[in-house]
């Protein structure tokens, strides 16, 4: 991190953006990173605001991180989950 923050680079870590946050504002925020011209780590647990944003999902499960190359949705489907609060039932 250290590294990053010494060498010019567009580079967004939001951690749960969208906590408090009315419809309008997430609208808004979420139209603001879709034209946001860099690298955005985002942890969320709000599936709607994801959608869109997402094209790669880290899965952290049994002290092992893992890395699937789709989207929110498309990690959901396969894994025949409704929401992301079944992540945490597996």
């Amino acid at each position: 991190m250290v590294k990053l923050l010494l060498e010019p680079v567009n580079l967004l870590i939001l951690d749960e953006p969208t906590n408090h946050l009315d419809l309008k504002s997430k609208d808004v925020l979420k139209e603001a990173l879709l034209n946001f011209d860099g690298t955005l780590i985002l942890v969320s647990h709000d599936r709607d605001f994801l959608q869109g944003l997402s094209q790669k999902v880290f899965e952290f499960k049994n002290k092992r991180v893992i890395e699937h190359f789709e989207t929110i949705d498309d990690f959901l489907a396969r894994n025949r989950m409704e929401s992301l609060k079944e992540v945490e039932k597996k």
